[in-house]
């Protein structure tokens, strides 16, 4: 029995089918990548933006949980990819110099099995920055910042309540800081199934609401919102920053992982998009002041709940009393009498 395998014969040649009956069609598929996706030196300086209809309402969005004041002292937390200080500060024309701080470094082990491990590392930062700025504060010192926005920067903390503590003491008594983030459960843009299955699992080690847990910790007030944000922006721009890995979640998924994952998609839910797409960025806000009254817990609410709302699980241990006029009295003690009236027909 011989075998003869120098020519590798493909699974639809004609001389594979059938001669009789004869075949009505042959079907088959092979992956082509019709999409000319950019590479940086192609694009412009912009490649790592989600475009200007984003960025116009999200400039809208942080007027209105930071407040941010044309005289404001304002830090910036945020990477160098995709950042937007310089453009915060054109656009709310700040006269104050501003202060950009580079969030931390995570350093990514790939595994055997094209996984990537991350590895934060301690010391470096905006923790670092933060820790010797609060140690260098005095009572007689004034705090360097009105305001300070903390971008795409939360998962750097390696203890994030004691980053938090050092944030705070270097904030004026009336200013306020800003975290935006995107929680990987509640993420909406189009990504590819493996980054959104990993984006779930991270979050799951360290959930998005360990943000908030850890301001109560420091016993500061607390306001939260989930706010979209729309975006609009070319099929192949969208393509090309998950291959320059942005947003800045997608370094935690390596290079083959991101090849596969862009072929699904180009084969998968934007195989029949025209050359423009539109879908939503949801962020979760999440502002912190010093408690304006002392009384002894912190505020977290929603944002648009009332303020007067207690702390959870205050109203429970909370008796309220009220004081019973006369005439209130004679119309109580009717009622009772009644309900003794009824007892007595009963028994």
């Amino acid at each position: 029995m011989t075998s003869n395998m120098s020519t590798a014969v493909p699974l639809a040649s004609p001389r594979n089918l059938p001669q009789s009956p004869q075949p009505f069609s042959v079907i088959t598929e092979h992956w082509q990548n019709k999409l000319q996706i950019p590479s940086p030196g192609d694009q412009d300086k912009d490649l790592c933006s989600f475009g200007d209809v984003y960025e116009e309402n999200l400039y809208r969005l942080i007027h209105t949980h930071l407040e941010l004041d044309t005289h404001d002292r304002f830090a910036y937390v945020g990477a160098s990819k995709g950042s937007l200080a310089s453009k915060i500060k054109d656009k709310f024309c700040l006269l104050q110099p501003m202060v950009n701080i580079f969030p931390g470094l995570i350093h990514y082990e790939q595994t055997p099995n094209q996984r990537m491990l991350p590895f934060k590392i301690a010391h470096v930062g905006a923790e670092e920055y933060f820790r010797q700025l609060a140690d260098d504060m005095t009572d007689d010192k004034e705090p360097p910042f009105d305001k300070i926005l903390l971008k795409d920067s939360v998962e750097h903390f390696t203890h994030p309540a004691e980053t938090f503590s050092h944030i705070m003491k270097t904030l004026t008594k009336f200013g306020r800081i800003l975290i935006i983030h995107r929680p990987g459960p509640m993420a909406t843009l189009p990504f590819f199934s493996e980054a959104s299955r990993r984006f779930s699992d991270e979050d799951v080690d360290e959930p998005y609401i360990k943000i908030i847990k850890n301001l109560q910790a420091i016993k500061v007030d607390v306001k939260w919102e989930v706010e979209t944000v729309p975006i609009v922006m070319p099929k192949t721009k969208w393509l090309a920053m998950l291959k320059e890995k942005f947003p800045p979640q997608m370094e935690v998924i390596s290079n083959c992982q991101v090849q596969s994952g862009i072929r699904e998609l180009t084969e998968g839910m934007l195989k029949y998009q025209g050359d423009m797409v539109e879908f939503y960025d949801r962020l979760l806000f999440v502002t912190a002041t010093h408690p304006l009254v002392n009384c002894g817990y912190p505020s977290i609410q929603r944002c648009g709940a009332s303020d007067a709302m207690p702390y959870p699980g205050v109203a429970g241990d909370m008796k309220y009393t009220l004081k019973v006029t006369p005439d209130l009295y004679a119309h109580v003690r009717e009622m009772e009498q009644k309900v003794q009236d009824k007892e007595r027909i009963l028994f």
